[in-house]
């Protein structure tokens, strides 16, 4: 609820409210709610936009998941597994075949071991790790792994060098958070414009709060008078409109998977000419995609695939999900992959579950009431 703006709109709403107050006809209510809806016009756009805001932030939270929330290292002599998070420089991990690299780590031993260094590099190539090789430059060195890469193929075990904030991704996280931010083509219009807006509102203002002195008006009919007309100036709708019009701009690029972290910048890309990559990867999630399926001797499309299809019905589908081919397709890929799934869902989401499952209102379900053949049915449909 700040900003030049909103300023301007908070000092009209508190003038208007002793333009009230000091009125002698208090039959008269326009001053007061005209405060009211001024005040209500700048909360609700703060809400509007900080749900906005919460939205993106809730998406960029996802990042988290680059910390796999359990590591197998050696201490003591034992091999044992714990918390991601409690890793310190020295410990011993052991890199399996598809887990997240918990640290930057130095390998000593590895069987075949291949990294995807995509969400550092861009590249969407596997690289083959070595203990024996190694070079000055830690980026080129092959005996080196990565916090938040992913081991895609052999296994092997490693010394931590670098944890947390001091790993090569946590130093990147750290320059994008101290990053300055400049001010956008419309923030910059818009202060101008308020700018001269209340220089000239003030400026009438004091001019008739004097004339209406020389006049022989009272102290109170000038002062309400004076009140009236900055308020007058003040354009109300401006901020409301703006932020709606930025919030449905954002809304439509959200439907073609756009995530915009702050609404001003919509302009700022409408204005925006030419975008400059390096190389793939950067601007893109390096998912790989299918986007055509070949089975019983025809070729289908698979751009649109059944679990878009199932969030957005009104899309048309390339292919019938209930069709032998497929599911021979799909069983063959299944039994083929080396991919394994190691997610681990939370205490909430299995009361969640659990809740949903027996009709149960949540705050009434208690984790450890929870039987374990249920909480180990809510893992695997999880």
């Amino acid at each position: 609820m700040t900003g030049l703006f909103n300023y301007l709109l908070w000092a009209g709403s508190i003038l208007c409210f002793i333009a009230y107050g000091i009125q002698e006809d208090k039959r008269d209510k326009s001053n007061l709610y005209l405060g009211i809806v001024l005040s209500l016009i700048v909360i609700l756009t703060a809400i509007f936009s900080y749900s906005q805001q919460a939205k993106s932030a809730s998406l960029m939270a996802q990042f988290k998941n680059y910390l796999p929330p359990k590591a197998t290292v050696y201490r003591e002599g034992k091999k044992k597994e714990v918390n991601s998070g409690t890793l310190v420089v020295g410990d011993i991990v052991e890199i399996s075949n598809g887990s997240n690299i918990p640290a930057d780590i130095v390998i000593i031993r590895c069987s075949e071991m291949k990294v995807n260094n995509a969400s550092l590099t861009g590249e969407s190539e596997d690289i083959l790790r070595s203990a024996e090789e190694f070079n000055k430059n830690i980026f080129e060195s092959a005996n080196v792994a990565f916090f938040g890469t992913f081991c895609t193929n052999g296994q092997g075990v490693g010394i931590v060098f670098k944890t947390g904030d001091n790993t090569v991704i946590g130093q990147i996280a750290n320059l994008a958070q101290t990053a300055e931010a400049a001010e956008t083509p419309l923030a910059i219009e818009i202060d101008k414009f308020i700018k001269f807006i209340s220089t000239i509102a003030i400026s009438w203002g004091l001019l008739f709060f004097i004339l209406g002195f020389i006049y022989g008006y009272s102290f109170i009919t000038n002062l309400v008078f004076m009140i009236g007309i900055i308020v007058a100036n003040v354009p109300e709708g401006l901020l409301m409109t703006v932020t709606l019009t930025l919030a449905l701009t954002a809304k439509k690029m959200a439907e073609k998977y756009v995530l915009v972290k702050n609404m001003e910048s919509v302009e700022t890309l409408g204005s925006t000419s030419c975008i400059c990559s390096d190389k793939t990867g950067t601007l893109t999630q390096n998912k790989m995609t299918v986007s055509h399926l070949f089975f019983d001797m025809q070729m289908l499309d698979a751009s649109i695939n059944y679990s878009t299809y199932k969030n957005n019905p009104s899309l048309k589908i390339g292919y019938d999900v209930n069709k032998t081919g497929l599911n021979n397709l799909v069983q063959s890929v299944a039994l083929g992959t080396k991919g394994v799934f190691r997610y681990t869902p939370s205490k909430d989401e299995i009361i969640k579950y659990y809740a949903k499952k027996h009709e149960k209102n949540e705050k009434s379900v208690i984790y450890d009431t929870i039987p374990d053949d249920e909480i180990s049915e809510a893992n695997l449909a999880l």
